[in-house]
């Protein structure tokens, strides 16, 4: 409805704007003078030199127009379905259970006894076997001997050199220096009233300059002779005593133990497992099968028609009186005398026409 009355809004607005002269109502010229305004550039075409009145603005009318719109009402009707419930019903049926029971049997069972005897097994001894063997021995013996040999002894000498010597020379410098002084001084006080009551001593630094002597070492390079002690290398003969190893052979007799193997025969315990038959009466538990009747709960399906009250949305149509509004065109006051102009926004037939003024 909205977007309906919008539409009617600027198609007014569009026919207020862009109506066409009397004379383009039905795609007629009925004056010549069709090129004033609005389409002037057509009349300028076909009917130069037209002296044409200046176009007037086109007055407004409302009109009364019955228009349909719709709107949307909301009805209760009264609607047949169908309801599914669940109704339970008691039932019989037999099912199948495994019931244990239990019986004696005889089997023949295998016992198993350890028993323990003894057997006579053979086992290898290694015993030690000790023997006498000659063997040959090297000893080394120590001996000593005189050696000559050359060696350097260095020999010191005492030569005379001279050389350069720098000795440093106190010489007293009287150097200006600016030291900090404290020193006390008076101090006039007074009373809260501002009259003077005394004196009070501060300390006050203050800088002064002062001469002070400072020894300064100056450098003095003189020649002296010294007493330079070189060694010298000398070659001299002596005799040092060597000792060098000896070796002899000697044949000794030495002890050699050597291992022999020899089988002796024991006894030993040997457990075997004998086995024993035996019957005994054992219980077995078998299941057997047997039916059984019971009572079950079954719920089954039932369809009811049911009414119940449903909200329909429906489109309603209703008349209303509305104001439209439509635009005139203006008559010219002046014929050109020929002239076709095309039709303009009146939506005519596309045809021009000679004519006059609008009757």
């Amino acid at each position: 409805m909205k977007r309906l009355l919008s539409g009617l809004f600027l198609a007014a607005l569009a026919g207020i704007v862009l109506v066409p002269s009397d004379s383009d109502a039905f795609g007629h010229n009925r004056s010549s003078c069709g090129g004033c305004g609005q389409g002037s550039a057509p009349v300028a075409a076909y009917a130069p030199g037209c002296n044409a009145a200046p176009c007037a603005p086109a007055p407004v009318q409302y009109v009364q127009q019955t228009v349909t719109r719709y709107r949307q009402e909301v009805t209760w009707q009264e609607v047949q379905e169908t309801v599914y419930q669940q109704v339970p019903r008691q039932e019989k049926f037999q099912y199948t259970v495994q019931v244990p029971v239990t019986r004696q049997e005889k089997r023949t069972v295998t016992n198993y006894q350890q028993v323990q005897r003894e057997v006579e097994f053979t086992y290898n001894v290694c015993v030690p076997v000790q023997t006498m063997e000659e063997r040959t021995v090297v000893n080394y013996q120590q001996v000593q001997r005189q050696v000559p040999y050359t060696y350097t002894v260095m020999v010191p000498r005492t030569v005379q050199r001279t050389v350069q010597q720098t000795t440093y020379q106190c010489v007293p410098e009287v150097v200006q220096q600016v030291v900090p002084v404290c020193r006390t001084i008076q101090v006039p006080t007074c009373d809260p009233c501002g009259n003077p009551c005394g004196y009070t001593c501060q300390r006050v630094m203050e800088y002064q300059t002062v001469s002070c002597t400072v020894m300064k070492q100056v450098p003095i390079v003189q020649n002296v002779v010294i007493n330079q002690v070189v060694c010298e290398a000398v070659q001299q003969q002596g005799t040092r005593t060597v000792c060098e190893l000896v070796p002899t052979q000697q044949k000794i007799q030495v002890a050699v133990v050597r291992y022999e193997y020899r089988p002796q025969t024991g006894k030993r315990l040997v457990c075997e497992v004998v086995p024993t038959q035996q019957e005994v009466l054992v219980n077995v538990c078998a299941y057997e099968t047997r039916q059984e009747t019971g009572t079950r709960t079954v719920f089954e399906s039932v369809a009811q028609k049911v009414s119940r009250k449903v909200a329909v949305c429906t489109t309603v149509p209703y008349q209303e009186l509305i104001n439209v509004p439509v635009a005139t065109a203006p008559c010219y006051q002046q014929d050109c005398g020929y002239g076709y102009v095309s039709a303009g926004y009146g939506g005519g037939h596309g045809h021009g026409r000679r004519g006059g003024c609008c009757r």
